[in-house]
């Protein structure tokens, strides 16, 4: 007899049997694990008491006394940012008064 994968049989055996449904899910979620466990092997150690260079340009960049505010610091990116910000605000609430004006004056 062919088993058909939507049988309730494997199921319904013993808790300590294991199924033929279970055992790809089991594969697969170790696998994840062994990616993980591998990129994490190969990912760069850094010693508790030692602080990157980047991090330590980025720290006085950030905690400089320029009368900058804080979303500002970053340069022209986070100046262009900001004001984009700014805008799609502006016109999402032009839009949506919009929209209610048109349901209240029709």
């Amino acid at each position: 007899m062919q088993r058909n994968c939507f049988s309730l049989r494997p199921f319904l055996r013993g808790v300590g049997d294991l199924c033929a449904v279970c055992k790809p899910i089991r594969e697969f979620r170790n696998s994840a694990a062994l990616k993980y466990a591998a990129a994490a092997a190969a990912a760069p150690k850094i010693r508790p008491g030692k602080v990157p260079p980047k991090m330590v340009k980025l720290r006085k960049q950030f905690q400089a006394d320029n009368d900058l505010p804080i979303f500002l610091k970053g340069g022209s990116m986070d100046n262009i940012l900001y004001r984009l910000t700014w805008v799609l605000c502006f016109l999402g609430i032009g839009g949506d008064v919009w929209l209610w004006l048109g349901y209240i004056i029709a």
